[in-house]
This record gives C-alpha cells, structure tokens and sequence, in this order.
C-alpha cells in the first residue's frame, strides 16, 4: 500500500502530459479559394486537437494571408509566378466552369485549352518547392509526422516521396475520379456515378441516354488526365529527380497514401 502511494505523483504527471505526447507534427500543402476554405477546416480541427500544424504555400498564390496572425505556422516560398497572374488565371476558369451554354465535348476543349496556363503555374509552384533545397533542408529537419496535401497541385506526393512521409489526399478532385479509382480504389461505376466534370445535369439517378453519355464522359476524361500527366508530369519528374527516377503514376499508384 506503501508502495502505491509513491507511484501516484507519477501517474499524476504521466497524465498531465499525456495530451502533448498525443499531438503530432503535421505538414499541410493546400490548394486556392474553395479549396483552402475546405482545407481551413481540417487544420482548424487539427489544431483544436493539439497537433502541430505547419501549412506550405508559395508567394503567388491569390487567396491565402500570410500576413494574418494564425494559431498555426506558415511557411511560404517564392516562385516565378506574379499573384495577379495567378489570380487571372482561376477567374478566367471559374467563368468557364460556371458558363452553362457549354456542353459535352465543346467542355472538354475549353478545359484543354486552359491546361496550358495550369501547367505554367503548377510547373512554377513545383519548381520553386522541390527545387528549393533550403526550403528541402529546412523541412527536413522538422521531423514532420505526415503531409496533409489537396490534390490540385499535382506535385505534392512528389514532396511527401522526397521528405519519406506518408501522406493523406484531402479531397476528390480528378476528372472522372482518375487518380482516386486508380489510386484509390474509389468504387465509381460509370453506369451509376456521375463524372464531376459535367455541367450538373447528371446525377445519380440517370435513363439510358444519359449513362451513356456519363460513361463516354469518363473514358474522355480519363483519356485526357491519362496523356497530360504521362506528357507533363512524367518528364517533369525526370527532370526534377534525375534520370531512372518512377513516373507519375508510378508514384502515385504504388506509394502508400489514404484518400
């Protein structure tokens, strides 16, 4: 009974630290406008729950305060990319994707036409985070538990192979759900999941013409995001980690990840 006394001041303290010996070390790369919001909400609860929270962006990106005092840390890199440009370039997509006239295959080429401006910025941001080897080192050394990252920067699973962590995808995003059925395992049938490209008009509930159309929509689409990241990011990655380095979808599909 002696005995049991003394341990009391010790599981006394081992419980007041129990909370801070919880908490993790999290490195988080989000995306623009909806998807930051979307992104704020996880880190907010992160945060709540005593992790540490440290969010990766880059100084052109439209829709993030660096400035603003927040109870997470940012870490910001400068890459060859002005901000109005960048803004430019997601309002002149926005009026796009809202612009209901526009259907079927006459989508498909105004989304193809405007890769060319995504890949500058996407190539832009990638260079200036993975080529940046003080940036590199400085991560590095963080220690950091896992990279929470939003997949619209494509070249964030690439940081996470170059950093050895394991990483966490936050939302659905790829035509067709490319990247989260090949990736994934994301149950989409065709027949009966409607592809997030299309102008709203399919939903779960479709007649015969419709899947039909849905169906084709995904072999477009997956056709599509097929060819662009084995043309772009498939020689960008050889070019970033060296000759002999794994393709994208080498990358993305056999690295472990959880969407």
């Amino acid at each position: 009974m002696g005995n049991d006394k003394h341990l009391l001041p010790l599981v006394a303290l081992l419980l007041i630290r129990s909370e801070i010996t919880l908490g993790g070390n999290i490195l988080v790369v989000p995306g623009d406008y909806s998807h930051w919001h979307n992104m704020r909400v996880i880190v907010d609860e992160l945060v709540a729950r005593n992790h540490s929270v440290t969010v990766l962006g880059h100084t052109a990106s439209p829709s993030i305060n660096y400035t603003q005092k927040e109870n997470f840390k940012y870490i910001v890199f400068k890459i060859n990319m002005e901000q109005q440009d960048a803004q430019n370039m997601w309002q002149n997509f926005i009026i796009a994707w809202m612009n209901k006239t526009v259907t079927g295959i006459r989508t498909l080429m105004v989304f193809w036409n405007m890769m060319s401006e995504f890949d500058h910025y996407f190539e832009a941001a990638c260079e200036g985070m993975l080529l940046n080897q003080e940036l590199i080192a400085s991560l590095r050394e963080s220690h950091f538990d896992v990279l929470l990252y939003d997949p619209i920067l494509p070249c964030s699973n690439l940081l996470a192979e170059t950093l050895g962590l394991p990483k966490l995808v936050s939302i659905r995003l790829s035509l067709a759900y490319s990247m989260e059925r090949l990736c994934g395992q994301l149950p989409a049938p065709p027949s009966y999941v409607p592809t997030v490209a299309t102008q709203g008009h399919l939903t779960d509930h479709m007649d015969f013409i419709e899947r039909l159309e849905n169906v084709l929509l995904y072999v477009a689409h997956t056709a599509i995001f097929k060819l662009h990241m084995i043309f772009m990011f498939d020689k960008y990655y050889t070019r970033v980690m060296g000759k002999g380095c794994l393709s994208f979808w080498h990358v993305l599909l056999c690295a472990h990840s959880s969407w």
